[in-house]
């Protein structure tokens, strides 16, 4: 039976076994020091409004067991007399594990804070939306690891970026209205000019907006047909957000018949208030008697529907007319009517 004392490649076997339980011991100690702080700052964290915690918390809990061991072996490697190429091996193996969890950590970030910016919007935001954020994050991220232990491993990196700058170049010359529209649908995505479901008017096209893709934004228009607009040249247009406004702002003009007695006349104004306050949706701007038109005294008023829904605004302006038009008719005050159309008798038939 070998006692302590016994050589094994340069080293007693009581070197070895302290090499070895202390690397146990150091993995042990850091996996419970971990699930303990991980605990008591899921507490704390709970109590608090920031988000620098809880991504704290993530990544902590993001630590695997492989990245522990190989830490802890590392480290106890360096207590013993072993050969160059062992301290080599080991090395590269930490720096693997060091990769692996970097990895690791890299996809914990991008969820995380991604997931935070779709909560925070309080809006509609697409699926694809957040994959193209969540595949550019961790592809930044992964290349910058990738090309730290590349570098570790005595690999060119400089060649190497050199090589795939010139080949993006190329790419991108060759795909570039296709990056143009996926930059766009990112601008629209993270700016937020519009969501899913919003009205909006492009030039001279309306409509509700029923998706936002990578490359193209589809419009369903008033009349009931699909629009199709390309994300860089719908943001090189200027676009009207209707759904974000805070109401409809309406103006009406009525032509009150010629003859009318100026009492009558001073009447109407107060009428079309009357007409207009009783109602909780519409708001009176302005009513005014604007002068005489070809068919007789205009009166123009304006009025401020709060709900910005195009067909509740129509609502509104309907029930206002009608409520004018009757207290109109009870006052005796008439309308003014184009002038009827002569009639042309139809030709005789011999």
């Amino acid at each position: 039976m070998p006692s302590l004392s016994t050589v094994i490649y340069n080293n007693p076997l009581r070197d070895w076994l302290l090499a070895l339980g202390g690397a146990l011991g150091a993995a042990l100690a850091a996996h419970v020091l971990r699930r303990y702080i991980v605990r008591h700052l899921e507490i704390a964290a709970a109590k608090t409004d920031t988000v620098a915690d809880d991504y704290v918390v993530e990544l902590l809990k993001a630590i695997r067991t492989p990245l522990v061991v190989a830490i802890a072996i590392g480290l106890a490697e360096r207590f013993l007399d072993l050969p160059h190429s062992v301290d080599r091996v080991a090395t590269k193996v930490m720096i693997v594990a060091f990769a692996w969890q970097g990895l690791r950590w890299a996809n914990k970030t991008v969820d995380f804070w991604v997931g935070q910016y779709e909560a925070r919007s309080h809006a509609h935001i697409e699926k694809s939306a957040l994959s193209v954020l969540k595949f550019v994050g961790r592809l930044s991220l992964w290349t910058v690891i990738v090309l730290v232990v590349l570098e570790q491993f005595n690999v060119e990196v400089k060649t190497l970026v050199a090589g795939l700058g010139v080949s993006g170049i190329a790419i991108a010359l060759a795909v570039q209205n296709i990056l143009g529209d996926l930059f766009a649908a990112l601008s629209i995505w993270l700016d937020k000019p519009f969501i899913g479901g919003d009205t909006i008017a492009v030039d001279q096209f309306e409509g509700t907006v029923e998706h936002i893709g990578l490359k193209t934004t589809r419009v369903r228009s008033i009349n009931g047909e699909m629009l199709v607009f390309s994300n860089a040249d719908l943001l090189r247009s200027r676009i009207r957000n209707f759904t974000r406004r805070e109401g409809r702002r309406l103006v009406v003009t009525l032509s009150i018949a010629p003859g009318t007695p100026a009492a009558k006349l001073a009447r109407v104004t107060d009428l079309i208030r009357g007409a207009i306050d009783p109602n909780p949706d519409v708001t009176l701007v302005r009513t005014h008697l604007n002068g005489v038109g070809a068919l007789g005294f205009e009166v123009e008023t304006a009025m401020l529907v709060a709900n910005p829904d195009y067909r509740h605004a129509m609502d509104a302006r309907q029930t206002v007319l009608l409520a004018i038009f009757a207290a109109l008719e009870r006052e005796g005050i008439a309308l003014a009517r184009p002038a009827a159309l002569p009639v042309t008798p139809p030709p005789s038939v011999p």
